[in-house]
């Protein structure tokens, strides 16, 4: 397999498409599609923001050898959860939220506070008619 198909593997384990997974890298979707057909060469500063934005072992990208993911977000969670006594679940939260892009998380904080604040409306209710 070639470093473009890697990539191109890379990409789909992410369920992501050209643009979207060259967004966060800066780089277009028609940049992405020539990194992936070999049209053209992949950069080292790409390479790095790879392995930075994604998690990708750069062994794996260059080589083919090892996993195709680093697990830095779940060593730097775990960490924090000792320190923090985070419980599995709250870990397992916190990994994930980690995991959405930058500028989606804006928007997940904003439904999780009306969600928290239908709730309380809920429960203000039933405690209110009963």
């Amino acid at each position: 397999m070639t470093i473009g198909q890697r990539l191109k593997t890379i990409r789909k384990a992410l369920h992501m498409k050209q643009s979207d997974f060259g967004k966060r890298l800066g780089l277009s979707q028609p940049t992405i599609g020539q990194y992936e057909k070999e049209t053209r060469p992949i950069t080292e500063r790409v390479i790095s923001q790879l392995v930075s934005e994604y998690n990708v072992n750069e062994e794996y990208l260059r080589h083919g050898t090892g996993e195709m993911f680093v697990s830095h977000r779940a060593d730097l969670v775990a960490e924090l959860a000792d320190k923090l006594q985070l419980t599995k679940r709250e870990q397992q939260l916190l990994l994930a939220y980690s995991t959405f892009p930058v500028d989606k998380r804006a928007e997940i904080l904003n439904f999780a506070k009306n969600f928290f604040a239908k709730l309380q409306e809920l429960e203000h209710r039933t405690k209110h008619s009963s």
